[in-house]
């Protein structure tokens, strides 16, 4: 019964995989049309509508490819791709403001995306920004150095494909063994899926083959966090704030490990300095209140 369920799942991913080898052999109009005729039956999937705004903008056809990309950004706002593809039609219009804004909207919610980095160092380098140039060119370094497979992964991931970034991830681990960044990467999917103990284990891992793995010991940390282990988490926290002692990240997650302790009065003063840092931030404010309610302050908390 369940092949009778999953074949018309099936056969849409067999389309988009067609859509696609069509965009790769440079057919743009023949990918709209089945994107067109795909979307009657799907008009809200996410993938037909990027590759439908693809198609649209390599047909020069900039304003629908927009046009599409509005409805997109409706349904998915947190989908990074459109996003990307929001950048190049800025580009493809020479406007240097949208494009960085599209751009950077991107990278914030998926750092793993090598073709917007590389967008941003070129426009901010037109624009003159050296300084932004730089650092997105860092960002395209760092991600060349990294296996294509560990990139498309974590790229799969921020998305929210977990099962296709695990899969691929795990492949990889099988070919190649240990590999810090894939380890870790599998790591925080088991977090996003609740699988709390394997990924506490393989971020162990990680951090016996790298212990300066400063981003790999923030993710132990949240794990234990999550995992209700206090005071471990407590200690990786100190640690990371020896590197960084103003990093708000930090101060929060020791923070979170003092009042799982119970030791509320420690949270407080955490939160009152890094309040003096965020004066304006409301979560700050909202977990100050909830410390000084617990230990009976409750004027304060108000």
């Amino acid at each position: 019964m369940d092949s009778f369920v999953d074949a018309p799942q099936r056969s849409l991913e067999h389309e988009v995989g067609r859509l696609k080898r069509l965009q790769a052999e440079g057919l743009p109009a023949e990918a709209l049309e089945l994107a067109d005729a795909l979307l009657r039956d799907h008009p809200e999937n996410r993938d037909l509508l990027l590759a439908r705004a693809f198609s649209l903008r390599h047909l020069g056809r900039i304003p629908d490819a927009l046009a599409t990309l509005d409805r997109l950004q409706a349904l998915q706002p947190r989908f990074s791709r459109q996003y990307e593809e929001r950048g190049l039609c800025k580009v493809a219009l020479k406007d240097a403001p949208g494009s960085i804004d599209a751009l950077l909207r991107a990278v914030n919610l998926n750092p793993a995306m090598p073709v917007s980095w590389r967008m941003l160092e070129g426009v901010y380098r037109l624009t003159g920004d050296a300084e932004n140039a730089a650092t997105a060119a860092a960002h395209v370094a760092t991600l060349r150095a990294l296996p294509p497979e560990v990139v498309a992964g974590t790229s799969l991931f921020a998305d929210g494909e977990l099962g296709p970034a695990e899969q691929m991830i795990r492949g990889f681990l099988l070919r190649h063994g240990d590999h810090p960044e894939a380890m870790r990467l599998l790591a925080r999917i088991g977090m996003a899926r609740d699988v709390l103990d394997d990924a506490e284990v393989l971020l162990e891992a990680v951090l016996e083959l790298e212990p300066d793995h400063r981003p790999a010991r923030y993710d132990y940390l949240q794990c234990l966090l999550q995992r209700h282990k206090y005071a471990a988490a407590r200690e990786q926290a100190a640690r990371l704030l020896t590197l960084d002692p103003r990093s708000l990240d930090y101060r929060s997650a020791a923070a979170t490990a003092a009042v799982g302790l119970g030791d509320n009065e420690a949270a407080i003063a955490i939160y009152q300095d890094m309040l003096a840092d965020a004066p304006d931030a409301a979560d700050i404010h909202l977990w100050l209140g909830h410390a000084l309610k617990t230990l009976g302050r409750a004027a304060e908390a108000i």
